[in-house]
């Protein structure tokens, strides 16, 4: 299969991480390549980048990059919540700067087969890892009680219609289980009041994000991964992150607006006294977005956000 994916925001994340010949990168999330490739074009001719993926199909794409530039692109099957261990595994150092893109790839979305996207008839997997034992979406939705399950369209959704959702699942399950997209569209489209029921397709959006992130623990994975990420940067070394949903936004602004913060003694408070300098200094003083021209070549792109700290 070949793994397409355009990279989103591929000049700004470029201009932000400022790649200079002999520097080392990292691709969290490795995806189509394209960040994988600039930078190695960039940092050139003895810059070192190390990209990884769960993904085994984007890893085996990404090998005609690598006869391309020899020994200066090192391939990890994993996940990027494990940076620190990959970065040890791999004894790479001097770390100028990382990357990751969040979101999906278009090959996950359109070909991969594993009903991520509610417009395709699929099997319900969702799992980017499908070598991980992990349950996958059928295992959840047929599985999962319904407060657990409206639990997660909640959380991970921000459906308003959680619990009907889950509740009509649960009672169609006991008829047959759910195995395919078509399934739990249908599903979907019933359990909604009929005066909205033609706007399913914005519920199934939210439904398939949240049962992706409940998969593949995205969040949770995003959390673990951005301190672990600053913490091996140089000095100076830049972190740039791009998300594609407000719940990953979040995550992201709030962990920068850590690092840039200084003192946190209280008001009242003549002097410091906790002695807590920045760590950071934030680079995008609000999130960047996609020029209307990329959007109109790129549509995924409309939702993408972009932040950039410095390490201090």
């Amino acid at each position: 299969m070949n793994y397409q994916h355009i990279p989103v925001l591929l000049d700004e994340v470029l201009t932000l991480l400022e790649p200079q010949p002999g520097q080392n990168f990292v691709d969290a999330t490795l995806g189509g390549g394209g960040y994988t490739e600039a930078l190695l074009e960039l940092c050139a001719p003895s810059g070192k980048v190390l990209s990884i993926d769960l993904d085994k199909v984007a890893l085996k794409n990404a090998e005609k990059v690598s006869a391309k530039h020899k020994d200066r692109l090192i391939l990890v099957h994993g996940n990027f919540r494990d940076i620190a261990q990959h970065i040890r595994h791999n004894e790479f150092n001097n770390i100028a700067g990382i990357v990751a893109d969040i979101g999906l790839s278009s090959f996950q979305l359109d070909e991969s087969g594993r009903g991520i996207s509610f417009q395709k008839h699929e099997p319900l997997d969702m799992r980017f890892d499908q070598s991980s034992q992990d349950p996958n979406s059928e295992f959840i939705l047929n599985k999962h009680s319904t407060p657990e399950l409206a639990k997660i369209f909640t959380e991970y959704g921000e459906e308003k219609y959680s619990h009907k959702i889950a509740d009509h699942i649960v009672k169609a399950r006991a008829e047959a289980p759910i195995k395919y997209t078509t399934d739990l569209n249908e599903l979907i489209k019933s359990a909604l009041p009929k005066p909205v029921q033609h706007k399913w397709q914005d519920t199934a959006r939210r439904i398939y994000q949240a049962l992706r992130i409940e998969v593949n623990h995205e969040l949770a994975n995003l959390e673990r991964f951005l301190p672990d990420a600053f913490n091996l940067l140089a000095p100076n070394g830049r972190l740039v992150i791009v998300t594609f949903h407000s719940l990953e936004d979040r995550i992201v602004k709030n962990y920068f607006k850590s690092l840039a913060k200084g003192c946190v003694c209280p008001l009242e408070f003549p002097i410091c006294k906790c002695g807590q300098t920045p760590q950071g200094k934030i680079l995008t003083k609000k999130a960047i977005m996609a020029s209307e021209s990329e959007q109109e070549m790129n549509s995924r792109s409309k939702s993408a956000k972009l932040r950039a700290v410095q390490k201090i």
